[in-house]
């Protein structure tokens, strides 16, 4: 099983956390921007949304 996409991470100073997972990258960008619009209405610390690939697991060679 091979997952393809990206997903969305919160990040939190020096931590991430994976919030969710999207097919396309314009979903992942939209879910993002709609998370970030949020937390700047409800400030609770320095959070940002960012989109990042899902990574591939590597090949034993």
């Amino acid at each position: 099983m091979e997952d393809n996409g990206y997903k969305v991470v919160m990040v939190v100073f020096f931590t991430e956390r994976e919030v969710a997972r999207f097919v396309t990258r314009e979903q992942a960008e939209w879910r993002a921007k709609e998370l970030n619009d949020w937390a700047q209405r409800n400030p609770r610390g320095y959070v940002q949304y960012l989109v990042r690939p899902i990574a591939k697991p590597g090949r034993d060679e």
